[in-house]
């Protein structure tokens, strides 16, 4: 709920502070935000009326003092809804609305709350939504749930007074954390945690990420801006995948499409570096026989949302045919405009004025152009879909988007192959939904979300192999479908006295970054198609430049696909 974060809703959560705070002369600490990025009116309220009746500095103090620990985000939205109890009661008899506008905030909870699946209740802190649950019960009417003591005790102990001044709001949220946590903060001082975690480290305890694949059905409404993120467990020594974790994702996904040698060279190249702890596994989506019954089950699940991607590729139809023409004419307008006969200098033709002056100086007639014979090269696509847990809420609607790029560049005679990517137990998981030479680009209905991203060496890996030999000679452009949020249970390795870190947040963005960067180097056009929340608007445009387009929406397809493959053609001539 509350995060420390500034997005490109920014600007209108810092009003509602400012507005709230009664002055503009301060950047706030803590902004907050849904889950689709939209600013959250209620919080930023609360927040703003942090500022006008407690010291926020020294309560910032306080939060930054558990920030290394691992249960920061839970601790932040456990003390503030104590904050929100305290600011209401201080400012309620000034501003009566506030009463309106925190049931508004209570019901729309329980509105968020019944399009959670059961493994996004998994992700999220289930003492924090068991609080949230039974205080927005009572502010509107609703009937609260059953409580244990420990969580009656709670509960009363998060309704901070508004009588409590600053010192007494500090002294409530350390006695609060103490006696429900154990934390023992020093009071406030975090360099006890920063020291604890460094000391984990060292101390090189063994720790196991065993990840089960997780899939949810879509909704069918592609509601792309609830996406899941998935919580890491805490950094001990990790221990890479063993012959049981390879079993298991060759139980879930079939055997791998390229022989163990094959594999070894692609893994000894690319799984270098930060990506040292990982492996590779090549796969077009075949499963064989198995006894493994938590594959069994992602292989049952996996099969109802292909179900479900047919249901809706069949009540959308008429849309996604009319999406297909309406992206092939625009790709038809691109190609012929750009791929021409290249000019070439000529005694007659056009003139190019910047030269006009060699014939006088120099006697040189060939200041013209006219239409050579050579063309530009062709080219062709790489489609790049990421299938982590965190894209389960639009699955049926990535699907279709797919097969719209897809059927689209078929029908120009380029070039297409279709591939999503997820990893887990230590694997980046590559499956071919539709190859080069497949016309039929139904196999993309298999698409389904589930696992973690590492998004950086997915792109390497693609982008690495080159196995038809009719494409020798083209040009590749590698798109991404992507929501720029790389997150994975596989640590960043450890280089020299770095230790190992999580695979998250800023330090997996730079990581696709540094990836994307050294393609672009080496001659490799790379864009991306953005489909996700608006809080990673500025992930997508650190990795990928200028070289990406949003898509909200189905009718945006056709324009911003066709813009993005122009812009990548023109800064390939550019080179």
């Amino acid at each position: 709920m509350i995060k420390k974060q500034y997005t490109g809703s920014a600007r209108r959560a810092r009003n509602i502070i400012w507005n709230a705070a009664g002055r503009y002369d301060f950047e706030p600490p803590f902004m907050a935000f849904y889950p689709n990025g939209k600013p959250d009116q209620y919080f930023n309220m609360v927040a703003g009326l942090v500022q006008k009746w407690l010291d926020m500095p020294r309560l910032w103090q306080f939060f930054s003092g558990y920030e290394g620990d691992r249960r920061a985000d839970e601790f932040d939205d456990l003390l503030w809804l104590g904050l929100e109890n305290c600011v209401y009661e201080k400012e309620l008899d000034e501003r009566p609305i506030l009463q309106a506008l925190r049931k508004e905030r209570a019901e729309e909870f329980f509105r968020e709350q019944q399009n959670l699946s059961r493994q996004q209740m998994e992700y999220q802190s289930m003492t924090v939504y068991t609080q949230q649950e039974y205080r927005w019960a009572l502010v509107c009417g609703r009937r609260a749930p059953l409580l244990s003591p420990r969580e009656k005790r709670m509960a009363a102990a998060l309704r901070f007074s508004g009588a409590l001044d600053t010192d007494g709001v500090l002294a409530a949220m350390r006695a609060f954390l103490e006696d429900f946590f154990r934390w023992r903060g020093a009071r406030g001082a975090a360099a006890p945690l920063r020291a604890n975690a460094l000391a984990k480290a060292l101390l090189r305890h063994e720790h196991r990420r065993r990840d089960r694949l997780l899939v949810r059905m879509g909704t069918g409404e592609g509601d792309h801006e609830k996406a899941v993120q998935q919580r890491h467990a805490g950094l001990g020594r990790y221990v890479g995948p063993t012959a049981e974790d390879e079993a298991y994702v060759r139980a879930v996904f079939g055997r791998s499409s390229v022989s163990d040698a094959e594999r070894r060279i692609l893994e000894n190249e690319l799984c270098v570096g930060r990506d040292a702890d990982c492996r590779l596994w090549l796969t077009k989506g075949e499963p064989g026989e198995t006894d493994d019954r938590d594959a069994l089950e992602v292989r049952r699940s996996a099969a109802r949302q292909k179900e479900r991607n047919e249901a809706y590729y069949a009540a959308h139809s008429a849309m996604i045919r009319h999406n297909v023409r309406a992206l092939t004419t625009r790709l038809e307008t691109v190609i012929s405009s750009y791929f021409r006969h290249m000019p070439e200098p000529h005694r007659s033709g056009r003139l190019r004025s910047e030269v006009a002056y060699r014939l006088s100086v120099l006697h040189d007639t060939r200041i013209f152009l006219r239409d050579g014979e050579e063309m530009e090269p062709q080219f062709c696509v790489d489609l790049l879909l990421d299938a982590s847990q965190s894209r389960m809420n639009a699955q049926e609607v990535l699907s279709a988007e797919g097969i719209i790029i897809a059927e689209s560049l078929q029908k120009l005679n380029i070039p297409v192959r279709v591939c999503a990517f997820r990893s887990l137990r230590g694997y980046l998981v590559l499956e071919t939904l539709k190859d080069w030479r497949q016309s039929d680009c139904r196999g993309l209905l298999r698409y389904f979300a589930g696992g973690w991203n590492r998004d950086g060496l997915a792109i390497e890996t693609l982008a690495r192999l080159n196995d038809d030999s009719t494409l020798h000679g083209r040009r590749r452009l590698l798109l991404v479908l992507t929501d720029a949020s790389p997150n994975d249970s596989t640590p960043l390795a450890g280089e020299g006295l770095r230790l190992a870190r999580e695979y998250e947040g800023q330090l997996a963005v730079s990581a696709t970054q540094e990836a994307v960067r050294a393609l672009r180097a080496a001659g490799q056009s790379v864009g991306a198609v953005f489909h996700g929340n608006t809080r990673n608007l500025e992930n997508v445009q650190q990795i990928y430049g200028h070289a990406y387009v949003r898509i909200q929406k189905a009718g945006q397809l056709a324009q911003g696909v066709s813009d993005l493959l122009l812009m990548l053609m023109r800064e390939k001539s550019a080179l």
